[in-house]
């Protein structure tokens, strides 16, 4: 973990360790228990549907998602039930109290499962939990991500540099605390609960990236809305570790409007020789829906009405994030929708592909960098 300038080799993660030494090793973590860790910002966030937590976010995603489509979907599976055959009678709307009924329903059931759990409602029950990698170990109070710099705090990120989207207090709140050496165990979620995109792994200088291709899944409140969430997460992430990261400017969302991919490079390439170039595509369709392949046209009206669906504003939500079962038409959408937008920009990433080898071939920074073998093109792909 390079906020504490650690390393394990992952076949070793969850053997037990003490001052820095594998004292027993046990069998490696099976990829089910992995991909529940990566995925357990569904069992974290149920609290707070739950009324549980004290957040003062309003952001709709994810909770609404959650409450909206995941406790449907369990009404959908009771839906046989002989009290939802009994509709109210008089002048009241029976689909509005019906579905007020339903909401009601599921909520009292939901409650009765796990409001009262003890286990559920204990960060016990709803995390990973594996043995204590840095048990034993002295730590500094903060380990910099870039071992050439100091760390900075979200309070001392300057105000011009942080944009109007992302202004939550507890965006990263506690993320500089330590980990308790003592503990014998500790838990570990989905680091996508901070923000939704890995760019952490890849910042550190001593990696070189010029230029850096992303792929940002995350669900919007509508296919209208700004694309740029997690990025300027992201970006405000960079600037409290003093990382370089190009300036991301949500304006371009006005000037502009939705597109398949937006390109943000650094303002003074120059002197900024650090800072990668980011080619950043979204979930967008738009020109998928009258062409098949870039160039080609569709022609039948099969073709038109398989390209014609919306990704968020649909009302049954297929593409969810808390939808774990696709079709296979929703699949097929998805996949031949994000190869389309790529296949349609091809060119401005090797546009920027070519400019960076040329310009980096004569840099020092390429020299240095070369030792190690750094890589000029990295794939971030989030969900």
């Amino acid at each position: 973990m390079a906020k504490y300038g650690t390393f394990m080799t992952p076949n070793l993660f969850g053997s037990k360790f003490f001052m820095g030494t594998v004292v027993k090793k046990y069998k490696e973590n099976p990829l089910h228990f992995l991909m529940g860790i990566w995925g357990s910002a569904f069992a974290i966030l149920i609290n707070r549907v739950l009324g549980v937590s004290n957040s003062q976010n309003k952001g709709p995603t994810m909770e609404e998602e959650l409450e909206n489509i995941r406790l449907r979907q369990i009404v959908s599976n009771d839906s046989d039930s002989d009290d939802e055959s009994q509709g109210p009678k008089g002048s009241e709307n029976p689909q509005s109290h019906e579905q007020t009924s339903q909401e009601s329903w599921v909520q009292r059931m939901f409650m009765a499962l796990v409001g009262d759990s003890a286990l559920f409602n204990t960060r016990e029950g709803r995390a990973g939990k594996v043995h204590n990698f840095m048990l034993g170990l002295n730590l500094n109070t903060c380990y910099p991500l870039s071992p050439f710099i100091g760390v900075s705090t979200q309070e001392s990120v300057e105000d011009d540099d942080v944009d109007t989207a992302v202004t939550d207090p507890n965006e990263f709140d506690r993320i500089l605390e330590p980990l308790d050496v003592k503990s014998k165990k500790i838990h570990v979620v989905d680091s996508g609960l901070t923000f939704n995109l890995p760019y952490p792994l890849i910042l550190r200088p001593q990696r070189g990236v010029d230029l850096i291709i992303s792929f940002d899944f995350s669900a919007r409140p509508s296919d209208s809305s700004p694309p740029f969430k997690e990025i300027l997460l992201a970006e405000k992430w960079a600037k409290m570790n003093n990382l370089p990261f190009p300036k991301i400017d949500p304006n371009v969302f006005d000037r502009e409007g939705l597109k398949e991919c937006y390109v943000f490079k650094p303002k003074n390439p120059a002197s900024e020789i650090d800072c990668p170039t980011i080619i950043h595509f979204v979930l967008a369709n738009i020109n998928f829906r009258n062409y098949k392949a870039p160039g080609v046209p569709r022609e039948t009206q099969e073709e038109k009405d398989f390209a014609d669906f919306d990704i968020f504003d649909d009302p049954d939500s297929p593409f969810s994030t808390f939808n774990f079962q696709y079709s296979n038409e929703a699949f097929n959408r998805l996949h031949d929708l994000m190869e389309f937008n790529t296949l349609n920009n091809l060119d401005v990433c090797i546009i920027h592909k070519g400019i960076f080898r040329c310009s980096v071939e004569f840099s020092d920074l390429y020299i240095h960098h070369l030792r190690v073998l750094s890589s000029i093109l990295i794939i971030v792909i989030n969900f």
